[in-house]
């Protein structure tokens, strides 16, 4: 892989505060967890009235690699892979937890899940991070 910089321009479609269309994810920290509260919209879905799986995978992955970022790591992501449990209904709030699984070298493994407001597990993620040097 050719050197790359990492630079945050507020416009990440999950996380930034400047992008007119994001999702403006907002994180805390509770203990070694990572969590956020996200309301897929109307304007979220794939089939009727059920979040879009894509996005549900986009904010499964940006909780993981911000656990590592939080934590003073700049990353990408290497690999992810995630299962869908249950539908997310559209306009119903679902929490997202993420956590480091371990570490070696420039590879971090995360885990992720998010889970309905009936605590029903929505969906499942796990993935791989690769530290970007010098960033």
């Amino acid at each position: 892989m050719s050197a790359i910089e990492l630079r945050d321009n507020r416009r990440c479609f999950a996380c930034g505060p400047d992008n007119p269309i994001g999702l403006h994810l907002e994180f805390e920290w509770r203990g070694d967890r990572l969590y956020c509260e996200w309301l897929p919209l109307p304007e979220h879905q794939g089939y009727a009235g059920i979040t879009h799986g894509g996005l549900i995978a986009t904010v499964l992955d940006e909780a993981m690699a911000r656990v590592l970022w939080d934590r003073g790591t700049p990353v990408v992501t290497g690999s992810f892979e995630m299962r869908l449990r249950a539908p997310a209904p559209a306009g119903s709030p679902v929490s997202v937890q993420a956590w480091l699984e371990s570490g070696r070298g420039r590879l971090s493994r995360c885990r992720s899940v998010m889970t309905a407001q009936d605590g029903t597990v929505v969906a499942e993620a796990q993935g791989s991070y690769v530290l970007v040097p010098g960033t």
